[in-house]
């Protein structure tokens, strides 16, 4: 459209569904093969992971959903596409299951790229590779308003399996139905599937005519077509274990400068900082960036210069006895690379509490997202830490909780917490810090419903009824997985460079590099590393710099 002053300006349907001009069209055309597609033909279905990406020449390609018995053909099509219009979102970029399925209306002819040929011209071609993962990012999100390919999940609600499974969904952007026994219309919707009262909940329904008892987080995705195969990667340059803001920025960077690059993530992009419901000291955005926005996007960019993100795969061990390092995951596949990258941080420590087990996931969370936001409306709730990751879920939480309290051990929280959090906290009528604090208690049955806790200043001792405790104290690394491969501090944090005391395994004349660990060719970045600084732009600046190191030791390799 035109504006008044003679701008162009682009609405929501043109980022959406953009008309490629002709000089980008051409640009497609080098990558790919034209073709001719006849009536009714099917360019894939919904469901299909192995599908390809079609601009428009001339004709017509219909767009359809799942529809309901009884509708008409006519009444799916969510889409149509014609000349200088392009197929595609996430799922063909990520190498997912298609949410929906393409139809040629009339006799058509195209430009088809297979996904290769796709990622070679997103990371050669600038000026098309923006309209067309910004059209991909944005009908995602369409997707997900519209529900199209949502996951029916089944249980009661405050229960910490459905709470894990809910949390696994959401993070990894896939639309979420939820329903609880004794709903209004439960009945009827899960009598469809075949659900009696003998199941085992909770039940995830993710594709029709069957269901899933308390399944795992690996069988979801082998469901919803998740996971990405490793298989036929060979060797690589660079493996990252853990996709936090570290272990993402260094795919970015590994995969842009050329090399070979599998990120392995054993839950969702973004790591603990994934979690956070706002991020405003971050650089370049002004109004704040939640963690899974953040993640979200680097994850694209990673994906766009053709690093392989495989998830959920949990590494369980790496072998540094031989080179290529082998890395052998938790379902018996094995990953060999030529360097790693160990970005797996680290994750809050646990109250030793003997009945804690029993509250985490009920009632008990360490993370304060909008799902676990959703249990506290109108709650005294509790935010056990002192750091930013605490400040920001009380700040979030505040929103709709009745109170926050801030338990922190410190004097104050202006030891360990930005100064534009303290203000925020300050001025909200709605929190209470309370220092040198702690809980000493948890009460409930099979959900949390009071704590009970000290103030040390007063000597009082409290029992506050509540729902929800957050739990965010300090940083435990995430290195039990490493099994003594690498030289790790008194806490257990991967030394490298300076701080390696054991020099034995390198060539004489040559000491581990800035962020190299006691093996050569292996880095830690981000939280996991000794020393490190516990913020997101420290984690993502390591994992960009260590990639000239691992140029280095590549080199060094021959």
């Amino acid at each position: 459209m035109v504006s008044d002053d003679g701008l162009t300006v682009a609405t929501e349907d043109d980022s959406i569904f953009p008309k490629l001009p002709e000089d980008q069209v051409d640009s497609v055309r080098s990558y790919g093969k034209v073709e001719r597609l006849e009536p009714g033909q099917i360019l894939y279905s919904r469901g299909t992971t192995d599908f390809d990406f079609y601009l428009v020449l001339d004709g017509t390609i219909d767009i359809y959903q799942d529809g309901s018995p009884g509708d008409s053909p006519q009444d799916r099509i969510i889409t149509v596409y014609t000349g200088g219009q392009f197929t595609g979102e996430l799922s063909l970029l990520n190498r997912q299951k298609s949410l929906v399925e393409a139809v040629a209306r009339e006799e058509c002819t195209v430009i088809r790229l297979r996904p290769s040929q796709l990622r070679r011209l997103i990371a050669n071609e600038p000026k098309p590779a923006r309209v067309i993962l910004r059209a991909f990012i944005l009908r995602r999100l369409r997707y997900i308003r519209m529900g199209l390919g949502t996951v029916l999940l089944a249980g009661p609600a405050a229960s910490s399996d459905m709470l894990r499974i809910r949390s696994f969904l959401e993070r990894n952007d896939y639309p979420v139905r939820q329903v609880s026994p004794g709903d209004p219309d439960s009945d009827e919707v899960l009598g469809d599937y075949g659900v009696d009262s003998t199941v085992r909940w909770p039940l995830v329904i993710c594709k029709p005519g069957s269901f899933m008892q308390n399944p795992t987080t690996s069988e979801i995705a082998a469901c919803l077509g998740l996971r990405e195969t490793i298989s036929d990667v060979g060797t690589v340059d660079v493996a990252v274990v853990g996709a936090g803001p570290a272990g993402l920025a260094a795919a970015v960077y590994a995969a842009s400068e050329g090399l070979s690059t599998v990120v392995c993530e054993s839950t969702a992009p973004g790591g603990q900082a994934g979690t956070s419901s706002m991020i405003e000291n971050y650089l370049g955005f002004p109004l704040g960036i939640s963690g899974h926005d953040l993640a979200a996007r680097a994850q694209v960019q990673a994906r766009k210069f053709g690093a392989r993100i495989a998830l959920p795969r949990t590494v369980e061990k790496i072998d540094c006895s031989r080179s290529p390092y082998l890395l052998r995951l938790s379902d018996g596949e094995v990953l060999a690379a030529r360097t790693v990258v160990v970005a797996t941080g680290a994750h809050y420590r646990r109250l030793d509490l003997p009945e804690l087990p029993r509250f985490e996931g009920n009632g008990v969370h360490y993370a304060a997202t909008a799902l676990e936001g959703s249990f506290c409306v109108d709650e005294d709730v509790f935010v056990v830490g002192g750091a930013n990751s605490a400040g920001q879920a009380a700040v979030f939480l505040s929103q709709s909780a009745a109170h926050v309290h801030i338990l922190v051990r410190a004097q104050a929280l202006s030891s360990s917490m930005s100064q534009y959090l303290l203000t925020r906290i300050e001025a909200s009528p709605k929190i209470s810090v309370h220092p040198r604090s702690e809980i000493t208690e948890l009460r409930g049955d099979e959900h949390l419903k009071a704590v009970r806790w000290r103030d040390s200043l007063s000597g009082d001792m409290k029992v506050s009824p509540t729902s929800s405790a957050f739990l965010m104290l300090g940083a435990v690394p995430n290195t039990g997985w490493l099994d003594g491969s690498l030289e790790t501090d008194a806490k257990g944090f991967i030394r490298v460079g300076a701080d390696v005391s054991d020099t034995s395994g390198f060539p004489p004349g040559r000491l581990p590099s800035g962020m190299e660990s006691s093996v050569p060719g292996v880095f830690a970045v981000g939280d996991v590393r000794s020393g490190s600084v516990k913020r997101v732009a420290s984690a993502v600046g390591e994992g960009s710099m260590v990639v000239s190191a691992v140029h280095l030791a590549l080199a060094d390799m021959g």
